[in-house]
C-alpha cells in the first residue's frame, strides 16, 4: 500500500467510526473495503504482467529488422529472424488469451467506483444527499454497491465465455 493508499485507508477508518449502524460499518469494513482492495491489488498485478509481456513483444519486434540488417542469408539468421518472429506471435497469443489488459483496466474501473460511492457517501452529497434520512443513505450505499458487484461478476463471466 502506497503512502496515498494508506492516508485514504485512515481517512476511511475513522469515517468508519462515525457510522451508527453496526451492519452498515461491518459492510463498509468487511465487503467494500475488502473488496476494493482485491481489486486494487489485482489491477497492480494485471498491469505489470500486461507490461512486462508487452514490453517483451516490442522489444523482440524491434530486433528482427536489426538482425535482418546483419543477416548473411545462412540457416542460422532465418532460424532467429523465424524464433523472434514466433515470440512475437506466442506473446500477443499469450496476452490475448489471458486478458490481462482487460482485467487490469476492469478491476481498476470496478475499485475506482466504489470509492466514489464511498465519498459520496461519507460527504453526504450526490445521491446520498443530506436531506436523506441515515437508513435510506444506508440502503442505497448497499444496493449501489451490491449492484456493482453483480456487474463485474456479468463482466467478468462474459470474458470467459
Amino acid at each position: 500500500m502506497n503512502q496515498s493508499e494508506s492516508e485514504r485507508h485512515d481517512v476511511f477508518q475513522k469515517w468508519l467510526e462515525d457510522v451508527e449502524n453496526e451492519k452498515t460499518r461491518q459492510y463498509i469494513q468487511e465487503r467494500v473495503l475488502t473488496q476494493m482492495e482485491w481489486y486494487r491489488k489485482k489491477s497492480s498485478a494485471y498491469k505489470a504482467k500486461y507490461q512486462r509481456w508487452m514490453t517483451a513483444s516490442i522489444i523482440l519486434s524491434g530486433s528482427i529488422p536489426v538482425v535482418s540488417v546483419f543477416a548473411d542469408g545462412g540457416i542460422i539468421s532465418k532460424v532467429v529472424i523465424a524464433a523472434l518472429g514466433a515470440a512475437v506471435t506466442g506473446i500477443g497469443a499469450y496476452l490475448s488469451l489471458h486478458n490481462y489488459k482487460e482485467l487490469w483496466n476492469l478491476y481498476r474501473v470496478n475499485r475506482e467506483m466504489l470509492l466514489s460511492t464511498l465519498y459520496l457517501y461519507f460527504n453526504h452529497v450526490g445521491v446520498f444527499k443530506k436531506d436523506m434520512n441515515q437508513e435510506d443513505r444506508d440502503a442505497m450505499l448497499i444496493d449501489m454497491c451490491e449492484k456493482n458487484f453483480q456487474q463485474d461478476y456479468g463482466n467478468w463471466k462474459s470474458m470467459i465465455e
